[in-house]
């Protein structure tokens, strides 16, 4: 069963590594995307964003580091949501339900994002706590930070 947590952390932070890199890729559509979004600083903001997903995508995958990058990307993930996201402003309903997806796909990814950010990496992480034993969290897992 210990397998399932890096399988989990490899499904989990695969779409983040790539959509980071994207955001180098993809820079100039991307930044005009937020800017018509409102961004403040768009290009700034897109690249911030990029290094954001692909360190907390790895940092998460290679369970070193787990919690702050989850944390990155669930900060990300609900900026995104209520930045560009706005589906309650959109009037065409077709494109309202669209960005209403969109939304509620990265409130749900934010809170996957939380549970790592709570329970750490879990078994077969890069980094090893110096004193395993130290904390345990529930059901006698124990804690990585």
């Amino acid at each position: 069963m210990g397998v399932l947590a890096p399988l989990g952390r490899l499904l989990f932070s695969a779409i983040f590594i790539t959509s980071g890199l994207n955001h180098f890729f993809q820079l100039e559509a991307l930044t005009g995307v937020a800017q018509a979004s409102g961004v403040p600083e768009p290009r700034m903001a897109v690249l911030a964003s990029g290094v954001a997903l692909v360190a907390g995508g790895l940092s998460v995958l290679l369970g070193v580091f787990a919690r702050l990058g989850a944390a990155a990307i669930a900060i990300f993930l609900l900026a995104a949501a209520f930045m560009v996201h706005r589906f309650w402003l959109v009037p065409d309903p077709v494109q309202a339900q669209n960005q209403l997806i969109h939304f509620m796909k990265n409130l749900s990814m934010a809170g996957g994002a939380l549970f790592i950010v709570y329970f750490g990496s879990g078994p077969f992480s890069l980094r090893r706590k110096k004193a395993e034993g130290l904390g345990s969290g529930r059901l006698g897992v124990p804690l990585r930070p």
